[in-house]
């Protein structure tokens, strides 16, 4: 890699898989010299707090989605126009004023959308998004649930849209390997921990085991306001379950861990995953090669594509809250893995190295 420079990530932290994702990504970045810098929200303060690779930590306010009974509403969305404005101006002043203190040599930015004073100062700007793989998907697919249209048309495809439009470069982590929507995107591996990339060389040639040797299920909830209400409290299973991401009652049969910035060593123990469908949760849950139930957000196009691209990978189930563990206890009891397809080829979990590389591709044609 080339001469250190600055480069500053812009970051959504209303989740941790943003956070977790853009820091894969700084590490080899770091290691080259780079200093980074981070402008972020919510949970992304928690979480780069103290890390290393982190030359400096500016907060700011973070976008969100509205809710409609219970479910993500691309119209409720839109109608909080006047909410995202206000919101959108007091990013780019936060923006304008850690321009003024750093010149970066790129940005990098993740769910963020504020990004007028960097097109100003001429700062090249990639970003690390999965709209182009989101959009590609969906469209290849002939039939979508009703329910995730409204999100896709008004949330999804305008931000393929916008990536398109607005950024140099877009890097596009997919599990399964596939020509881009436009020559802005470059598909990459998935983007993974380096810890979990270590754990997963050891795993990714075992065998799942049968249900009925489960004896560890780790239900990994979202980090974000979005995460699932699985009613565990009415089930006694032959298997514990370790729940992050959630706080309650413990018991004999069930351990809830809250919100961890490193749930490493519980997936690592797991005999099978409950997630929801986030990008970094589903492909750390591919890369540990663990049978996986996937419970996308209500109303979610971006979760709805994350969940069904684990089952065509043969690598797990789509779920819902209330049948999720009716499916569990229903696999257990016949012993078998039912409907699940023969395991694909992954496009591999370098997708950090790779995204860094063409980073310092993109500071160096700019140079």
């Amino acid at each position: 890699m080339g001469d250190g420079g600055d480069i500053l990530f812009l970051i959504n932290g209303l989740g941790l898989g943003n956070s977790t994702r853009c820091h894969a990504v700084m590490q080899p970045l770091a290691a080259a010299g780079h200093r980074i810098h981070v402008l972020t929200s919510g949970n992304g303060l928690t979480y780069f707090a103290g890390q290393p690779e982190v030359a400096s930590l500016t907060e700011m306010a973070s976008f969100f989605y509205s809710r409609r009974q219970g479910r993500i509403s691309g119209w409720q969305t839109l109608l909080a126009g006047r909410q995202l404005l206000r919101l959108a101006r007091d990013k780019r002043r936060k923006l304008e004023e850690l321009l003024a203190k750093i010149r970066p040599a790129a940005a990098v930015i993740d769910s963020e959308y504020a990004i007028g004073p960097l097109r100003r100062a001429g700062v090249p700007i990639a970003a690390i998004n999965n709209s182009e793989v989101v959009v590609s998907e969906y469209l290849g697919w002939r039939i979508n649930p009703r329910a995730v249209r409204n999100q896709f048309w008004f949330i999804e495809f305008p931000d393929y849209l916008f990536h398109r439009s607005q950024c140099d470069l877009v890097l596009s982590p997919s599990p399964r390997p596939g020509r881009p929507r436009h020559r802005k995107f470059r598909r990459i591996g998935l983007i993974v921990r380096r810890a979990v990339r270590a754990a997963a060389r050891q795993a990714t040639a075992r065998p799942f085991p049968l249900p009925r040797e489960i004896r560890n299920v780790v239900f990994m909830l979202s980090g974000s306001i979005f995460a699932s209400h699985v009613p565990l409290d009415t089930f006694r299973e032959p298997f514990h379950i370790n729940v992050v991401g959630r706080d309650g009652p413990s018991t004999e049969w069930v351990t809830y861990h809250g919100r961890l910035m490193d749930n490493l060593a519980l997936l690592v123990q797991a005999d099978a995953l409950v997630i929801n469908g986030g990008y970094s949760a589903v492909s750390e849950a591919l890369a540990l090669n663990k049978p996986t139930f996937v419970l996308p957000v209500r109303g979610h196009a971006e979760q709805y594509v994350n969940a069904r691209l684990v089952a065509d990978l043969g690598r797990g189930y789509v779920a819902s809250d209330e049948t999720v563990m009716r499916d569990l206890l229903g696999l257990y009891q016949t012993n078998s893995w039912t409907g699940l397809h023969a395991p694909q080829p992954l496009s591999g979990l370098d997708g950090a190295d790779q995204a860094a590389a063409a980073l310092e591709e993109l500071m160096a044609a700019r140079q």
